[in-house]
């Protein structure tokens, strides 16, 4: 009965959308174990000033440097950007199947607001017991869960509305976008505390995983708009299913378990690893 009820559930979701969420899920996974293999590599390696003074233990400094040839690239900062677009597009689109949006948003809120309270807590006590764990910060202002929470209620209030009141969100959103990228590089934008409009200077406050709501607003709306013409009239899939999509529509299913976990898990590994070395 277990496996016909998963067998089911596999069946008649739309799967496509869940295989999109899985596939991007899979590679913000991957993004964030590159950024702690360089890390915790370099730590390894004997940090910087061994790499500088050519005392850097191998295979670290290599495996450091491999990792981070990815992370400065500017491949990453466009594939980054257009995979969380990707990201919030999907999760625009999705909103068309939830029975509860407004217990959705509430839900991701609180998600957020958790993650804020803890990692501010974790930050603290590791600044003030000097632990090093692998990462230059672990505080979390304002990341993905913060976009998709405060997007989706946002839509709530417009879910019922006519598709030009999407469109309208969409285009706004994209179009300020700009606006809040040259205020954040003034003198008066770096020292700004607004955590959900632009990233402000590391003095200010120190984040990480930051992901500001413009544009991104824009490609949840968007997502959102497609949904209204397609998903909502016909709420079944459009593409093909195959057996390979199996283990990516689950990892899209059960996305935010992954995100809220991966990367707890992979700083766990990586510090059991480093008290062998």
């Amino acid at each position: 009965m277990e496996k016909a009820a998963k067998r089911n559930s596999f069946e008649t979701r739309i799967h496509e959308i869940d295989l999109l969420r899985g596939i991007l899920m899979t590679l913000v996974i991957l993004d964030h174990f590159l950024n702690i293999l360089a890390s915790y590599n370099l730590g390894w390696a004997g940090g910087k000033v061994a790499i500088e003074a050519g005392t850097a233990l191998e295979p670290y400094v290599t495996i450091y440097r491999l990792a981070s040839l990815y992370w400065d690239s500017l491949f990453r900062q466009i594939f980054r950007y257009i995979a969380l677009g990707a990201f919030c597009f999907v999760s625009g689109i999705s909103c068309a199947f939830s029975r509860n949006n407004w217990k959705r948003a509430g839900q991701m809120i609180l998600f957020w607001a958790l993650i804020f309270i803890l990692t501010n807590i974790l930050e603290s006590i590791r600044i003030s017991n000097g632990l090093d764990l692998g990462i230059r910060t672990a505080r979390v202002d304002f990341n993905i869960i913060g976009v998709l929470a405060w997007s989706t209620l946002i839509y709530c209030f417009v879910q019922n509305k006519q598709w030009r009141w999407l469109l309208a969100i969409t285009i706004i959103a994209l179009a300020i976008h700009p606006i809040f990228v040259s205020l954040s590089k003034t003198s008066w934008g770096q020292n700004a505390y607004v955590p959900f409009l632009w990233e402000p200077s590391r003095t200010v406050a120190d984040q990480a995983d930051y992901m500001p709501l413009f544009p991104y607003l824009g490609f949840f709306f968007g997502g959102a708009l497609l949904a209204k013409f397609t998903y909502s009239v016909n709420k079944q899939s459009y593409f093909k299913r195959y057996e390979w999509e199996r283990p990516f529509c689950y990892i899209g299913r059960h996305s935010l378990i992954f995100y809220a976990t991966h990367y707890i898990i992979l700083i766990a590994i990586f510090s059991f690893v480093g008290l062998f070395i």
